[in-house]
């Protein structure tokens, strides 16, 4: 069987990962390194970004893109795809492919958007980062994994970011839920820039799958994949189907 590596060696030059709140990204080494040519794969500090552009997510995107210039594909997971939608925006990115895993447009419920979560939710995980910033990291990640069978399973893979967590400042990681709390996307483009693909889990327990028809109203023009009995963290928790997807889509 010819390995995807081989199959589509010449088809992206660079590959942009941008991990979600509460991970590094460690979280996509290994899954990058199985599925794409390392030396092609760019990962950059979310929480750095953030912090030294006071939180300015345009800018972080400029920076990136002058940066990187030859980025033809990205890949963002849930927060991250905050970045990844202002960078889709840009005139002067060169990126041909999209990937949103749990993409939603806002992340904090409001009268007119009933998905995500409640302002006290995240108020509630600023004052436990405060309180003990390890505890607080753990119980996120009980989230993430949310009703998932073998949750027990993959959560001793996700907690191997904890040693790279605990080495982010909590400034920077209140920034970044302030982004999380206060940033609302881009939802409507006047030409279609990318061949977007959007993953959801059927049992995320942050971003609801249902947000996949918003997408579907907004970016007709799309694919959107819903993986059954899957988690905010479909490449962790169904690795083999994810693979499968991106094999198919790109």
């Amino acid at each position: 069987m010819i390995n995807y590596k081989d199959k589509y060696k010449e088809k992206y030059k660079k590959i942009l990962f941008i991990p979600g709140w509460g991970v590094t990204n460690e979280i996509w080494e290994t899954f990058a390194s199985e599925f794409f040519y390392i030396d092609r794969c760019v990962f950059i500090d979310i929480y750095e970004e953030v912090k030294v552009l006071d939180g300015d997510i345009n800018l972080i995107a400029k920076k990136v893109i002058n940066e990187h210039k030859n980025i033809d594909l990205i890949i963002s997971w849930s927060l991250g795809c905050f970045l990844a939608k202002e960078i889709e925006s840009l005139s002067s990115s060169n990126v041909r492919k999209m990937i949103y895993i749990a993409y939603t447009p806002r992340f904090l419920k409001t009268p007119s958007w009933d998905f995500g979560f409640n302002k006290n939710a995240i108020d509630k995980l600023r004052y436990d980062l405060g309180k003990d910033q390890e505890k607080a990291l753990k119980n996120f990640y009980l989230l993430i994994l949310g009703s998932y069978k073998h949750k027990k399973i993959f959560y001793k893979e996700i907690i191997k970011n904890i040693k790279s967590m605990m080495k982010i400042d909590l400034e920077k990681l209140n920034m970044t839920l302030d982004l999380l709390e206060n940033h609302i996307c881009k939802t409507s483009f006047k030409k279609k820039q990318n061949n977007n693909l959007y993953i959801y889990g059927e049992e995320d327990a942050i971003t609801s799958s249902d947000i996949a028809n918003f997408i579907d109203e907004n970016e007709s023009f799309s694919n959107i994949v819903t993986i059954p009995k899957s988690s905010h963290a479909p490449f962790l928790t169904n690795k083999k189907e994810f693979k499968k997807i991106l094999i198919e889509n790109i």
